[in-house]
């Protein structure tokens, strides 16, 4: 886990977001009036972070040297008893007895016949390797299936290669 350099704060209003990375992670989020986001942004680099100062959203109020860390960052406390991934939407997983990302419904903005979600999963074993699980459901019917990461990546080409086979070409000058 690594520490959070301290910005300046000077309590004004704030008008920058600066993104906070670590290792391709968004860890969290500084908020500084336009004074301090040079000098916010040289402390975060300094410490070994990426910073990029964003704008802010106009219904946003906070005040400089306010600082959000994101509970599935690197930057973020850990329970000693339970260690999550950064993925974990870190609620019930001992009840569960597995980690798992929040569910991603598959909404195609049209009545389907099933409804499929998507999510991380991983037993709570510091060994175990996360895992893709498909859930779909029909009535109240429901099926999982787990791919390894690395089948769920082929799965990926394969259905972009299927779904690229449905779209329209030109073939000898018709459209099929």
């Amino acid at each position: 886990m690594s520490t959070l350099p301290t910005p300046p704060a000077c309590g004004e209003p704030a008008t920058v977001r600066i993104e906070l990375y670590t290792a391709d992670s968004l860890d969290a989020c500084a908020y500084t009036c336009a004074a301090h986001t040079i000098h916010v942004t040289a402390v975060v680099v300094k410490a070994g972070m990426d910073a990029h100062p964003v704008g802010m959203a106009p219904d946003v109020d906070r005040p400089c040297g306010y600082v959000h860390v994101y509970p599935t960052g690197t930057l973020a406390t850990e329970p000693a008893d339970l260690t999550h991934p950064r993925w974990c939407d870190r609620g019930d997983c001992a009840r569960r007895g597995r980690h798992r990302s929040p569910a991603l419904h598959l909404d195609t903005n049209r009545p389907e016949a099933f409804i499929v979600d998507v999510a991380l999963v991983q037993a709570l074993h510091p060994a175990a390797a996360p895992m893709v699980a498909l859930t779909s459901v029909e009535g109240s019917a429901t099926a999982c299936l787990l791919l390894s990461v690395g089948q769920a990546r082929v799965l990926r080409y394969r259905l972009g290669n299927l779904i690229d086979m449905t779209k329209a070409t030109r073939n000898g000058g018709r459209w099929t």
